[in-house]
């Protein structure tokens, strides 16, 4: 196993508290993954590009954004060990809506779709870690669709904070309040509160 300052160790690590791939089918997915940085307000995707990739944020904060009525709203954040795309532009192929951003310099693990696609089919394993991680995105959306309808403001922004601690102190407030769907003033009465 890699060690913790190998670029590839908490990537490693992540793949391996789901699956448990052999020397080979590991070599194989190494063979296809690509290192890349952002400096902060770099944009990793923006509207209107295909998204042609995955990528595993090794270090940094990302946020992903898009224009509802020409106002920007975050739609989410992405933090170290997490996977992030523009879904719906990578598995059809069309047009991104969203903008990815580094909040903060980021480091990052890339890996691009044709890659991806030639990993799952000679490696029913990575073919089961993608379908795993698809249906986990597609919870975690879920769940949070679900507690913007069920719960208060107050609810949702402890919720967040006690789920990315590490989001709440690296970026501007007011971005944590446009993914809430909050004023930044309400926002920091909720703060005040907590």
């Amino acid at each position: 196993m890699m060690t913790p300052t190998d670029p590839l160790g908490k990537i490693e690590a992540f793949i391996r508290t789901i699956i448990n791939p052999n020397p080979e089918e590991w070599e194989a997915f190494v063979d296809i993954v690509r290192f890349a940085s952002l400096k902060k307000k770099e944009l990793l995707l923006s509207e209107g590009r295909v998204c042609n990739f995955i990528a595993f944020l090794n270090s940094g904060v990302l946020r992903e954004y898009n224009f509802v009525n020409d106002k920007e709203t975050t739609v989410d954040f992405i933090g170290e060990n997490q996977f992030t795309s523009a879904y719906h532009s990578f598995i059809t192929q069309s047009p991104s809506t969203q903008y990815i951003e580094a909040l903060t310099d980021v480091e990052l693990l890339l890996l691009d779709k044709a890659s991806i696609n030639a990993l799952y089919d000679r490696y029913k394993i990575w073919e089961r870690f993608g379908r795993l991680i698809i249906e986990h995105i597609f919870c975690a959306s879920e769940e949070k669709r679900k507690k913007l309808i069920t719960t208060t403001h107050d609810e949702q922004y402890r919720d967040f904070a006690k789920a990315y601690p590490q989001i709440v102190q690296q970026v501007p407030q007011y971005y944590i309040a446009s993914y809430l769907g909050l004023t930044p003033e309400h926002l920091s009465r909720i703060r005040k509160k907590a």
